[in-house]
């Protein structure tokens, strides 16, 4: 096995690769991107006229390397709380259906509505480009139509490149460890952290469909049917 490229993103894509439904070259999604990393290829322009940063402020340094170039918009799913013990003490399913209820939800509302109403391409990324990014564009396909099993399939796509972007994370690593809670079983955490569980993004189609869907819930936290229709309008095929 070759050693990943760390002066490349490890995690990117078009999101129309999830769905024939999705127009080709307008939604983005990826893992952090880093001064000096290559363009992606079959990805341009690059870099995108949008920049959706799901990254708390503990997670970079400086400013975004895009920020010459486009517009960056800082949407911290987690509102700083992405190292703090008790999003670390969680498993993934927990974590992802937590990320669609209080601040978090009303973060993911602002994710919509950008990807419906900024310039394109739009590129949605936080560190790894699997969790905040994964429950964003999930929402994000399941608000224009997008069935349960390709938002599955895509969210899933990501846990063949975890290994790269742990190379590349780990590269760019200060040396700051977060302290470690009590009691957390430190091998389950990497585990699921270099993985993308079917079962993790299910659990947030779930907690959808029992609110009735996803527009439904999307309704009930801010985002309004102009937003909907303007997301198909852009992303649909």
């Amino acid at each position: 096995m070759t050693d990943p490229v760390l002066n490349a993103l490890a995690n990117v894509r078009d999101v129309a690769t999830a769905s024939s439904l999705l127009a080709p070259g307008f939604l983005w999604r990826s893992d952090a991107p880093y001064p000096g990393d290559e363009a992606p290829e079959g990805l341009s322009p690059w870099p995108p006229a949008t920049v959706l940063d799901l990254r708390d402020s503990r997670e970079f340094r400086g400013d975004h390397p895009f920020a010459d170039d486009a517009a960056i918009h800082a949407v911290p799913v987690l509102a700083d709380a992405a190292f703090e013990p008790a999003q670390m003490m969680r498993s993934l399913a927990d974590l992802y259906r937590g990320m669609i209820t209080g601040a978090s939800a009303d973060a993911l509302v602002r994710v919509v509505k950008a990807v419906a109403g900024e310039p394109g391409p739009v590129l949605v990324h936080c560190t790894a480009g699997k969790d905040r990014t994964g429950v964003s564009v999930a929402l994000t396909l399941a608000l224009v139509g997008v069935s349960r099993e390709e938002i599955v399939a895509d969210y899933v796509a990501t846990a063949a490149n975890m290994r790269g972007v742990m190379a590349r994370s780990r590269h760019d690593w200060s040396g700051e460890m977060p302290e470690l809670p009590d009691g957390l079983d430190l091998e389950a955490l990497m585990k699921e952290m270099l993985d993308a569980p079917a079962a993790a993004i299910e659990a947030v189609l779930d907690a959808w469909d029992q609110a009735g869907g996803a527009e439904p819930w999307f309704l009930a936290h801010g985002g309004n049917a102009t937003d909907v229709a303007a997301l198909k309008g852009r992303l649909l095929g």
